[in-house]
């Protein structure tokens, strides 16, 4: 069995909660050994029983880069950072990949890693996002709720804008703002639809909206909008196609001049939006879970591993 150093903070608590289901998944998989702190790479092997096979680091889930990891130009053994939001951080991390020599790159956002990133091109590795499907999916609740957006709402998305403005004035749309990357309490998840609760609030609902802001990001929404059997509304992009979203088969295509058109559709006609919101339901969960991912993570490593 592989031995996987993982290299990161504790997000059991935090608003994305999809690396602490990862290391969990990993652990099933592989001798998983979990570092918290930043420090010095030699200081943390010196202190583990057995030389790990491979490193893992995640710390961009901040505003920082934590933890912050040094020495790592010396270590022999291969190293690969996670890349969560590429738009952020970037010279920081620019600088911290080149000063320690980092090997492998993965990356949730393809095409803006590449763009971004040209010269750690060979680096990089492509891990879209995922879903725990105990927590997104189906909760056979009421569908009681037309029109739902949730969600950052701001420049960056203009499309969620324009809908947002769009349906102010309508009964039938609610949008619930974003509750911050922080931690929660489990007294807040409630409150904040958080974890469990907004999936929960997914469930509720007939049509979701949301869109891949500037950055044409395949954002989770596209992925828990679907896990939880609700009908997406929301742009393609080559990106999102390349994952396997098929439009009009797990979710519905939308751009500025057609979204208010398409949900009165698909909000009438509820033998279409069932059989859409089965299928995407089922391609999540065949395609895109944590499970599914944790398998494909290894697969790579056990390459990267076998090429050294």
């Amino acid at each position: 069995m592989r031995h996987v150093l993982f290299i990161g903070e504790d997000t059991s608590r935090f608003i994305n909660r999809n690396f602490y289901y990862l290391e969990q998944e990993l652990a099933r998989i592989v001798r998983l050994t979990v570092w918290r702190k930043s420090g010095n790479i030699d200081y943390i092997l010196n202190r583990l029983e057995t030389k790990p096979d491979f490193i893992l680091i995640l710390n961009d889930m901040g505003h920082q880069l934590f933890p912050m990891i040094k020495g790592l130009r010396n270590c022999s053994i291969p190293t690969g950072l996670f890349v969560t939001d590429v738009h952020r951080l970037v010279k920081i991390r620019e600088n911290y990949i080149n000063k320690n020599k980092i090997d492998y790159l993965f990356t949730i956002g393809w095409e803006k890693s590449v763009q971004t990133y040209p010269q750690f091109k060979h680096k990089l590795e492509w891990f879209p996002h995922f879903v725990h499907p105990g927590i997104y999916k189906d909760y056979f609740l009421e569908k009681d709720i037309d029109f739902l957006m949730i969600g950052a709402v701001n420049k960056t998305y203009p499309l969620r804008e324009k809908i947002v403005n769009a349906y102010s004035k309508d009964p039938r749309f609610i949008c619930y703002h974003h509750p911050g990357y922080r931690d929660f309490t489990r007294e807040e998840e409630k409150d904040k639809r958080v974890g469990v609760h907004y999936a929960k609030e997914l469930n509720r609902t007939k049509i979701f909206f949301t869109c891949p802001s500037i950055y044409n990001y395949p954002v989770m929404k596209y992925y828990e909008a679907l896990a939880c059997k609700t009908l997406l509304l929301a742009p393609t992009f080559n990106e999102l196609e390349s994952l396997g979203f098929i439009p009009g088969k797990h979710f519905v295509a939308i751009d500025e001049s057609n979204f208010k058109e398409k949900a009165d559709y698909y909000l009438a006609n509820e033998k279409e939006r069932q059989r859409i919101t089965e299928q995407g339901h089922q391609f999540i969960q065949e395609n895109h879970t944590v499970r599914i991912r944790a398998k494909q993570l290894m697969e790579k490593i056990e390459c990267i591993l076998e090429s050294e």
